[in-house]
């Protein structure tokens, strides 16, 4: 499409059209490249976990625990009377998928053990009690069984005898 330019501002407007045009086109292969990404998702994300089953990562303290925690787990225990051939393939998939799982989601485990570590080492704040509250019997207190206890903060179960 040939349009003749006469003057300046003719060649203006021609630069504009074809920017206009350019970016549009731009915005086009842009929608149609995140269609394709989307269209052969199911597919990476398969070849994802294939790699995941043949690919070891990088040797490390992390891989050297996993694979030895998992050999002893599978070929010492569970394949133990196993053939040959299971012993050795389900260990070694077995190993790469436990490094890579871990590998790829170390910083969440990691937050979540020191949540754990936080909650079962935090001190639970101490109660004190004045001597004097706790010799003297108050109103709300109720005589069960010959023990005494407070009606409103717990239930006193009856005494059970077995002849």
């Amino acid at each position: 499409m040939k349009t003749k330019l006469e003057s300046l501002d003719d060649v203006r407007a021609e630069r504009a059209r074809l920017k206009n045009q350019l970016a549009l086109s731009q915005v086009k292969m842009r929608k149609d490249i995140t269609a394709i990404k989307t269209e052969i998702n199911p597919a990476r994300q398969a070849v994802g976990a294939l790699s995941d089953l043949l690919t070891t990562p990088k040797k490390g303290l992390l891989s050297v625990g996993v694979g030895i925690g998992v050999d002893m787990l599978l070929k010492r225990g569970l394949l133990a009377r196993a053939g040959w051939l299971p012993r050795l393939v389900v260990p070694f998939i077995a190993r790469n998928v436990a490094t890579n799982l871990i590998y790829k989601n170390r910083t969440s485990l990691l937050e979540n053990a020191l949540i754990w570590v936080k909650k079962k080492t935090e001190k639970k704040p101490d109660i004190k009690i004045d001597s004097q509250q706790k010799l003297l019997p108050s109103a709300t207190d109720v005589r069960v069984n010959g023990h005494t206890s407070s009606a409103e903060n717990h239930v006193v179960p009856p005494d059970v005898s077995v002849n």
